[in-house]
């Protein structure tokens, strides 16, 4: 992939169709399944107690077994709701199970948001190993530069974030170099069906 002559809307539409590829079938989910168990098996995850995880859609690599893991050991579990109106805000809500999901306007599983919802904090956010971000995206680089769908919600999120975070990425996406932005804000982490990468 020439990733250095093209711009990222040109990289985000040629990714999308290779990781459409990879994600499919069953080759696809034995990828994602070694992803998850690599992340599982690793002192990022052993040693948090929240995570914030989200629920895979559209070729994004599975996170099924990350999110029975986390529910079945009693972690906190947050998921991702976007803010309706404010565009590029999310909220990360937690969420104790399948059944406190709902479908967004996009197809998204959503946490619903209720008047106790507890949301990630900025206390959980500066609490080192103990809160864990998995972060989804197109594809990410050797430094940890991901690039994402455009909207901007996790670059907002890691800004914040002096915790651990880990991108998850089939194999083949992670790329040596991407193109970013000032704005754009990498994870400490990238996480494959391959190796994880601590950066």
């Amino acid at each position: 992939m020439d990733v250095e002559h093209m711009n990222k809307d040109e990289l985000r539409r040629a990714i999308r169709r290779r990781r459409a590829e990879l994600s499919c079938g069953e080759e696809g989910a034995a990828r994602s399944r070694r992803m998850q168990e690599r992340l599982l098996a690793d002192e990022l995850w052993r040693r948090c107690r929240r995570v914030a995880l989200f629920v895979s859609v559209k070729g994004e690599p599975d996170t099924s077994l990350l999110l029975d893991e986390a529910w079945r050991s009693g972690r906190t579990v947050f998921l991702p709701r976007c803010r309706k109106g404010e565009k590029g805000v999310m909220d990360m809500i937690a969420c104790a199970g399948e059944e406190e999901l709902e479908t967004s306007g996009f197809g998204i599983p959503e946490p619903k948001m209720t008047e106790r919802s507890r949301l990630l904090s900025a206390a959980d956010l500066a609490d080192g190993p103990q809160t864990l971000i998995v972060v989804p995206g197109l594809a990410f680089d050797r430094q940890g530069f991901r690039l994402g769908y455009g909207g901007g919600y996790y670059d907002r999120l890691l800004a914040e974030a002096r915790c651990a975070s880990v991108g998850l990425a089939f194999h083949e996406l992670l790329l040596n170099r991407l193109p970013h932005d000032e704005w754009d804000r990498p994870a400490r982490a990238v996480c494959t069906e391959e190796e994880l990468l601590c950066l």
